[in-house]
């Protein structure tokens, strides 16, 4: 919710907060969220409440940004507080919540050898919902016909399986991408995600991706959540608003990746050869992501907590693995690992 004060600015309007809320609880203390709306850098942020503390306030490039870091106390009670946004014409509050971290190490508890691992493409998979198969300016309609085209898998479909897939054997379900991919065509694969924090609704929602982590795990089924960080859709929203000069790779005019996985090893490859195969882009419809930019990094990485917590998962299966920055993809390791010791990550190999 946005409360607008009766002398705010009209270019002030925030148009996305990202994360939408977190939690109390985290052993690293300090939250990046970043605001995304018109003109809104022009604006002073402040926060006054007890156990936080706004650190650092970043600005980029693009005006319409700002990156808060505020540090969560461990005294820190849940609940919501007011971000509040002040410029020469007014001021914007902005309501924030912080919810109470789940204690039980049960909650979050890795995947390990003794599991069978049943792999799903959520779209090829079950249509439990028809009502959800097209969805206005979605685009990439539903054709069972054509390979290329969306079939209607969902959540849904999963959720009225989990009997069936529990009766074979398996003791974890790993989920390709549920993400948003709003792009024209060859959106069932979900491997160009265009909002990092929403479920695709031809899937169904986060609500019903949690119902279904929740159902899996009364059935004795773990999930593990399939993630990207290496690049994004050419749908994703930042597109049309970057927020610096070096959040992709080759921003300006993109290269596409050699694929020579050796040079992560080799210690005697070329400087060219190991940025043309690591920056260099899948295809033009995937943009790639540049995790050395700090304020991507931070990010990314807090995404994959989110999630982490939101759901309750069992693990991530970390796809193209090894095309990320790779100093970036230890750090993120760490510091999933530090927040969730008994999680489980597995990158993929090639």
């Amino acid at each position: 919710m946005l409360l607008l004060l009766a002398a705010a600015p009209a270019w002030a309007e925030i148009e996305r907060i990202e994360p939408p809320f977190w939690w109390v609880g985290f052993k690293e203390p300090l939250l990046q969220v970043m605001i995304h709306g018109e003109g809104i850098s022009r604006l002073e942020p402040s926060i006054n409440h007890p156990g936080l503390s706004l650190k650092r306030v970043e600005r980029v490039r693009s005006p319409n940004y700002l990156f808060l870091y505020i540090e969560v106390a461990p005294e820190t009670r849940p609940g919501t507080f007011n971000i509040r946004f002040s410029g020469p014409d007014g001021d914007v509050l902005q309501p924030y919540t912080l919810r109470e971290k789940n204690a039980d190490p049960a909650y979050t508890r890795g995947f390990n050898t003794a599991d069978a691992i049943y792999l799903i493409t959520p779209d090829r998979f079950a249509n439990g919902d028809p009502g959800n198969d097209s969805m206005p300016h979605m685009g990439d309609s539903v054709d069972r016909s054509d390979p290329g085209k969306r079939h209607g898998g969902d959540i849904r479909g999963i959720m009225d399986h989990l009997d069936y897939i529990a009766e074979l054997g398996f003791t974890a379900i790993w989920l390709n991408p549920l993400l948003e991919n709003r792009m024209p065509t060859h959106s069932y694969h979900g491997y160009a995600t265009t909002d990092f924090y929403r479920v695709d609704p031809r899937y169904g929602s986060n609500e019903m991706y949690r119902q279904l982590v929740e159902t899996a795990r009364e059935k004795g089924i773990g999930v593990i959540m399939d993630m990207i960080v290496n690049h994004i859709g050419s749908g994703h929203w930042w597109m049309d608003d970057l927020p610096t000069d070096d959040w992709l790779n080759f921003q300006e005019a993109p290269v596409m990746t050699s694929h020579e996985h050796i040079t992560v090893q080799d210690p005697y490859a070329s400087v060219y050869d190991q940025k043309r195969y690591s920056e260099g882009w899948f295809v033009e419809t995937m943009p790639d992501l540049n995790q050395r930019n700090p304020l991507l990094a931070d990010y990314l990485t807090q995404n994959a907590l989110w999630w982490i917590e939101y759901l309750g998962i069992s693990g991530i299966r970390m796809d193209t693995y090894p095309y990320p920055d790779k100093h970036y993809m230890t750090q993120w390791t760490r510091r999933v690992m530090h927040e969730y010791p008994h999680f489980n990550v597995v990158g993929e190999e090639w």
